[in-house]
């Protein structure tokens, strides 16, 4: 069993062309890096769509996380951008954020794996891409189906992970993308030039611990699967 990432970007189509190639771009160069570390396969395909086949699916839900937390930290909203949303009884202004994916993580058999992975089959490709069509419907940013005993537990516990990371900042995404590869606050705060304090407010603001735990809990499930 192995895993495929699906994923595409949000709202693409009101990006301008200069920032949808800045961001594909990025989105290249970040996964031929990832590729090396984390023995990545990846494809970029319709100007705003991607697919990463995870031979060590154990890694699956970490890289998810950490693209989807690289992409959300590349452009926040200029200053003073801002919308309003409308409640019963209240009003309040919230940022727009220019830039996240939608991200959908299949788990299980590949039938044929070619150099082109959209020429690729199996049950993973299968599902990553059934799950991704669905989460338009079911207003969620990241999915996950599997073939195995563990998919009630994890498509409950990634509801929660999505609620986690559909809200973070930009700022508070870049501390934690860093933390996903391994940095610590001290490296961060060094890398980003801010202090220690300011890295731990973020992190802590974010959720650290909350999505460090479901990670965990992802890789003990596959460690020997």
């Amino acid at each position: 069993m192995k895993a495929v990432i699906t994923g595409d970007i949000i709202q693409s189509t009101k990006l301008s062309i200069a920032d949808k190639k800045r961001l594909i771009d990025s989105i290249d160069i970040t996964l031929k890096q990832w590729q090396k570390d984390y023995g990545l396969q990846y494809e970029l395909f319709r100007g705003d769509s991607f697919q990463c086949l995870v031979h060590n699916k154990a890694h699956a839900l970490r890289v998810t996380i950490m693209i989807k937390t690289f992409i959300k930290s590349l452009n926040p909203s200029e200053p003073g951008e801002m919308r309003r949303v409308s409640g019963k009884n209240t009003s309040m202004l919230f940022p727009i954020w220019k830039f996240d994916a939608r991200m959908a993580i299949g788990i299980g058999n590949i039938d044929t794996v070619r150099p082109t992975l959209g020429k690729s089959n199996g049950d993973a490709f299968v599902l990553s891409g059934r799950t991704l069509d669905e989460l338009k419907d079911k207003k969620q940013s990241i999915g996950i189906a599997t073939t195995d005993t563990y998919q009630n537990e994890l498509q409950t516990e990634i509801i929660l992970l999505d609620y986690i990371v559909s809200r973070m900042t930009a700022l508070q995404s870049e501390v934690v993308c860093w933390k996903l590869l391994g940095y610590t606050e001290t490296d961060i705060a060094n890398a980003l030039n801010i202090n220690q304090s300011a890295v731990n407010q973020r992190s802590n603001a974010a959720g650290w611990n909350a999505i460090n735990t479901m990670i965990q809990r992802f890789e003990t499930i596959y460690a020997n699967r």
